[in-house]
């Protein structure tokens, strides 16, 4: 007998569009693309002194940039469809999604303070890499790694457990999109694994995006935005 389970209130049509064999594909991906590269990269990059940070990753986002578009091109013309479908949805996702990442930034602010984070390790890194190149960094923070890490932790990681569990999607895709951002960092500092929490308001707000529109173009879009704001934090 089949379950009867309740609706989601925010969005009952919402469904996982990524096919089996997209999802194939993302799930060899993911591996790669947050543990394999990141290690192997700056060994590799060891033998072309002549490639800067920056060079090395903008290598590391065209790859999986090519690879996500590749093979996961039907979940994105879907997720276009889905958002053509239903315009006023799509723009009140992302609206939505902004209010809600400025009332949790408040609250982890307050947290990261009691438990002494005062920046992340990756921004910091970001803008060291900013004398190799502005374009090139747009393209990689702007362009690109919006469009392969939403793949990966909304299209993926959220679509896959929604399916059996939403909490668990919220919670699972969040911690692990959080952690994606400053773990490498933890390798020689494990405090800084701390920093994580910094990412959580934006993680919960891409995944309330994604859930609310039924697009992933909604996350993609305002992971690109929100980019593009604080790159010109960072670098003026």
């Amino acid at each position: 007998m089949k379950e009867n389970r309740p609706e989601n209130p925010f969005n009952p049509r919402f469904a996982d569009p990524m096919r089996p064999g997209e999802r194939v594909a993302a799930l060899i991906y993911f591996p790669i693309h947050v543990f394999a590269l990141p290690l192997l990269l700056p060994r590799v990059s060891q033998f072309f002194p002549q490639l800067s940070t920056v060079d090395v990753n903008l290598v590391y986002y065209i790859i999986g940039f090519a690879y996500t578009l590749i093979l996961c091109r039907r979940f994105l013309r879907a997720g276009f469809d889905a958002a053509l479908d239903r315009p006023g949805l799509f723009f009140t996702a992302m609206l939505t999604a902004f209010v809600l990442e400025i009332a949790l930034s408040m609250i982890v602010s307050s947290l990261a303070v009691i438990i002494g984070v005062d920046s992340s390790p990756n921004n910091e890194a970001f803008v060291e890499m900013a004398p190799g190149g502005r374009g090139k960094l747009t393209a990689m923070s702007v362009f690109m790694a919006p469009v392969v890490e939403e793949i990966l932790f909304r299209g993926l990681a959220f679509g896959a457990l929604h399916k059996r569990s939403r909490a668990a999607a919220w919670i699972v895709s969040a911690l692990a999109f959080s952690v994606y951002h400053v773990w490498q960092y933890a390798l020689l500092d494990p405090a800084l694994l701390a920093a994580a929490v910094l990412y959580l308001p934006a993680s919960l707000a891409l995944n309330w995006a994604y859930e609310r529109s039924g697009s992933i173009w909604a996350p993609i879009a305002y992971h690109m935005l929100t980019n593009a704001i604080g790159m010109s934090a960072l670098l003026g």
